[in-house]
């Protein structure tokens, strides 16, 4: 099980959750990628993983995937997790702050539900 700030980040940067920020996070997002990619020429595992994360058919697998591999990366750098948690903290404090519902849906559906709350019943006909 990966930290929840790592979890967020990785959402993030794989676009589940991009449309959620405001300015303040996307700024912060793009300086977190910035310091993935500088990370990367060095690190071609988080390279791979991020890379994987961003397409635009990536799903919950590469999410988890990225997420895994930045616990690994701050576990052996103590400097690039400081940096991460530094850039990365507005970005995952607008995440989890946020009283917003977020639901990403790539593909087709035929019924699709949004909620917070269901006082009662749900049918699909």
């Amino acid at each position: 099980m990966t930290d929840p700030f790592l979890d967020s980040l990785a959402t993030a940067l794989g676009g589940q959750a991009a449309t959620a920020l405001g300015a303040t996070g996307t700024m912060a997002l793009a300086k977190v990628r910035d310091l993935l990619r500088r990370r990367s020429q060095q690190d071609p595992e988080t390279q791979v993983a991020l890379e994987a994360a961003e397409r635009d058919d990536a799903g919950p697998a590469q999410i988890t995937a990225l997420a895994e591999r930045l616990d690994e990366a701050c576990a052996q750098d103590a400097e690039f997790a400081d940096q991460l948690r530094q850039e990365g903290a507005a970005v995952h404090a607008e995440i989890t702050a946020s009283d917003n519902v977020v639901n990403i849906n790539k593909g087709t559906v035929t019924k699709l539900v949004q909620t917070r709350e269901i006082n009662g019943g749900i049918t699909f006909n």
